[in-house]
């Protein structure tokens, strides 16, 4: 619990299998160690049709993902430069460990291989969706 609400790792949840209709995570998953483990939890935990929507950077003509940092039992390994994203909750910021690709949807079906994906790019100048990381992915529960 942090400050009333409860916090989950995402690479080991603590829910029964198939009870959620939906995950919603926004700027998380560039933030990971095992998106992997992530993907693997979500689907176990989603119900048959629920979906996933999520948001991450895809970096444009960048094909494959690239991995940037990694957490292990002796403190971070850093395989580039440390990248910090905002975080509400520590005035250190959020280690970026991974800088998507535009392999990311295919990635999503390895890892999560009874779902399916679809990626909208949002261009809204009425909402000002404009610009770059403008991705959501749909990943829908088949099975």
């Amino acid at each position: 619990m942090h400050e009333g609400y409860r916090c989950e790792n995402l690479e080991a949840l603590t829910f029964a299998d198939a009870i959620f209709d939906l995950h919603c995570h926004l700027d998380v998953m560039e933030h990971v160690n095992d998106p992997s483990l992530c993907f693997a939890e979500m689907q176990r935990t989603l119900k048959v049709g629920g979906k996933m929507i999520l948001t991450t950077p895809i970096y444009e003509g960048k094909i494959k993902t690239e991995r940037r940092a990694h957490y292990g039992p002796n403190g971070v390994q850093h395989f580039a430069e440390p990248e910090y994203h905002g975080n509400p909750i520590s005035n250190e910021g959020s280690l970026v460990t991974f800088h998507y690709g535009s392999d990311f949807a295919d990635l999503i079906l390895a890892w999560a291989p009874k779902c399916s994906v679809n990626m909208i790019t949002l261009n809204d100048t009425y909402l000002g969706v404009l610009g770059k990381f403008r991705e959501v992915f749909v990943v829908t529960r088949r099975n």
